[in-house]
């Protein structure tokens, strides 16, 4: 009968010990972060439009016919490259002209200048009366009229014919050209020859809302900035088919006032192209920090639903899941968002293998992850 006992209790010992194994091998393993304390930037989150800082019509300023073109469309050109070039022939011809008045003008001054100084020394002598001297003096001062009436004659033939060359004023990418070889060119009509846009810097322009003003001036006015010191600002700028902000450039003017019409005040940053992947024309997103702060985050993909709003799960010291309700903050990098509140440092996050769990189930954690 004794030895039935022992038999029957190392049985149940038994039993109890691979109960308690295959519960412990039933737990859950997960993989948990312990969030902390990191920097989270706010942004001014819009789309804008991307504007040339530098782009003009060439548009001829003489008329005659159109003797060539040394570039082609689309070309980069230098600032100074000669585009277009007008019939010269006519304006030199011009020139040669006004330089001879010149010089006939200059003789008729020296034998005016001689006369007045003979007629003076006559009139010393009262050899001539004083009107005679008067006379002179008159005709040497009309003379001197005519020499500059004549030298200005000289610089407008001389800025006419400079204007036969069409020139690029800074760098840049050469438009289509509207005029061929042979055409007539009425400067009257100020045609267009082509335009030229420059695309090393461009403007991007974008507007806020009320609130992001408010935002943006308190931002401004925590760093000691003013409206002239905008030019500091960083902003980032990205295209519709990017995830990320690659590009980057200054806020260089806001507007002095909100738009009564849309609610909306606007603003322009400068952008660098180096790469020329930029166009002006493209939607842009573009953001600008506006304050950054201390918060903890987590990975968006460990923020949960339900009917109580957005939750995470958590896992306490014995290895119990808890479901808190968290508020949510800006979204940080690295697919991260920030937690208002629901959260504290220390807490130990489920960040992966948290599917289907339930508040109170037992669990076991593998692996605790450092917040990046």
């Amino acid at each position: 009968m004794k030895s039935s006992i022992i038999r029957i209790a190392a049985v149940l010992l038994i039993s109890g010990l691979c109960g308690h194994a295959g519960a412990q091998a039933q737990k859950r393993q997960l993989i948990v972060e312990a969030p902390t304390l990191t920097e989270v930037t706010l942004y001014l989150e819009t789309t804008g439009t991307l504007r040339a800082v530098n782009q003009i019509d060439l548009v001829a300023r003489v008329s005659g016919t159109l003797e060539q073109i040394n570039f082609r469309d689309g070309d980069r050109v230098r600032a100074g490259d000669v585009i277009f070039v007008i019939e010269p022939e006519p304006y030199r011809i011009s020139l040669a002209a006004a330089e001879a008045e010149l010089k006939q003008q200059q003789a008729n001054l020296q034998q005016a200048i001689s006369n007045a100084a003979r007629q003076e020394g006559l009139s010393a002598k009262q050899a001539v009366s004083q009107s005679a001297s008067e006379t002179a003096e008159a005709q040497r001062l009309s003379a001197e009229a005519q020499v500059e009436a004549a030298r200005t004659k000289v610089r407008s033939a001389q800025l006419n014919l400079s204007y036969t060359e069409v020139k690029a004023p800074f760098d840049g990418t050469l438009s289509a050209r509207t005029a061929d070889i042979g055409a007539f060119i009425n400067a009257a009509a100020s045609p267009r020859l082509s335009s030229l846009i420059e695309p090393a810097l461009l403007h991007v322009l974008f507007s806020a809302n009320e609130k992001q003003v408010i935002a943006l001036r308190r931002a401004l006015a925590e760093r000691h900035l003013d409206l002239k010191s905008a030019g500091t600002i960083r902003i980032e700028i990205g295209l519709q088919d990017e995830a990320t902000f690659p590009y980057g450039g200054t806020l260089d003017y806001i507007a002095p006032e909100i738009d009564s019409t849309t609610g909306t005040l606007t603003l322009r940053g400068l952008v660098e192209n180096p790469g020329r992947l930029l166009s002006p024309g493209m939607f842009a997103r573009v953001r600008i920090p506006i304050v950054t702060r201390r918060a903890l985050t987590v990975p968006e993909t460990a923020i949960g639903n339900s009917q109580a709003g957005r939750t995470l799960q958590l896992v306490d010291a014995v290895g119990t899941v808890a479901i808190t309700k968290v508020t949510l903050g800006e979204k940080a990098s690295d697919g991260r968002r920030e937690i208002l509140s629901g959260l504290k440092e220390g807490d130990r996050v489920i960040v992966k293998g948290g599917a289907g769990l339930r508040g109170g189930e037992a669990v076991q954690v593998v692996e605790t992850l450092d917040q990046p």
